[in-house]
């Protein structure tokens, strides 16, 4: 999976588990009642990943999405007027990086820095880190964040 989504490609897991009906029925008012709380989606989320755990693994998928006619140029001529280019995905962070580079969003010329731990010390240090490497470049050149979706959730909560 990880080759796949470093070469662009999209990637999904296919997976199964049984429960019993009785199971179910539980699970599932558990869910309404969660579908009725005052803070609905976060316990609608709670409630199915309690669901999600134990799941057996039948396959997976691996989809290119090529990017339209143009996008490369696009991105790279509004670049070039000074406009500030912001990307919000939920690819993993390989399939997001290399689809940057194919769209003229990220260049190998950026100073790059990548936060992606999940604990709150490990973030913190990763950011302080990055900015210490981007005062001592000598030369001045344009920043890339690349935030992996895990730790930008993680950050969210905290």
């Amino acid at each position: 999976m990880d080759d796949f989504a470093k070469t662009g490609l999209r990637t999904l897991l296919i997976a199964s588990k049984e429960i019993s009906e009785d199971e179910y029925h539980e699970w599932q008012m558990k869910y309404l009642k969660a579908a009725t709380s005052e803070n609905k989606e976060k316990e609608m989320n709670r409630v199915a990943e309690q669901l999600e755990l134990e799941l057996d693994l039948i396959g997976s998928t691996a989809i290119e999405d090529k990017l339209q006619e143009e996008v490369g140029q696009t991105i790279y001529d509004i670049r070039q007027a000074g406009i500030k280019v912001w990307v919000l995905t939920g690819d993993k962070v390989e399939t997001a990086m290399n689809i940057g580079h194919a769209c003229r969003l990220l260049e190998s010329e950026m100073n790059m820095f990548l936060i992606q731990k999940m604990d709150v010390k490990g973030v913190t240090k990763e950011i302080e880190d990055a900015f210490e490497n981007q005062t001592k470049t000598k030369n001045v050149r344009e920043n890339a964040v690349i935030i992996a979706g895990e730790t930008l959730s993680l950050i969210q909560q905290n």
